[in-house]
């Protein structure tokens, strides 16, 4: 034999292990990968299942503070509309009062004046 051959024949053994190789590490490769998509779709399903609960307090939660805040909303409404009508009511009142004061005051100063003369 050449070295020639000997040399071919050496790389192709080569070759063919470096082939094998690859081929079981490529293979070892794809099985881990699905492995880890099996365990990732699992654990997205678990997080499914629990978090449907939490979101369905939540809304049961939110629709209860929802409820208070147009509750609360309604009684600010009602003392606004109360304080306006007494703010006014106060108004006209205090006007009427300022008009009988300054009469009774004008009246009191008729009243000196005649018997000042």
């Amino acid at each position: 034999m050449d070295a020639i051959q000997i040399s071919l024949i050496v790389l192709i053994c080569t070759s063919v292990l470096c082939i094998l190789a690859l081929t079981i590490f490529g293979s070892m490769l794809l099985y881990s990968s699905k492995k880890f998509m099996d365990s990732l779709n699992k654990a997205a399903d678990t997080v499914n299942k629990e978090l449907e609960p939490a979101v369905k307090d939540l809304k049961e939660t939110l629709g209860g503070v929802n409820s208070i805040v147009k509750m609360a909303d309604k009684r600010v409404q009602v003392l606004n509309c109360a304080l306006n009508g007494i703010v006014g009511a106060t108004g006209v009142l205090g006007g009427k009062l300022k008009g009988v004061v300054e009469g009774a005051i004008a009246g009191f100063k008729a009243g000196i004046n005649l018997f000042k003369k």
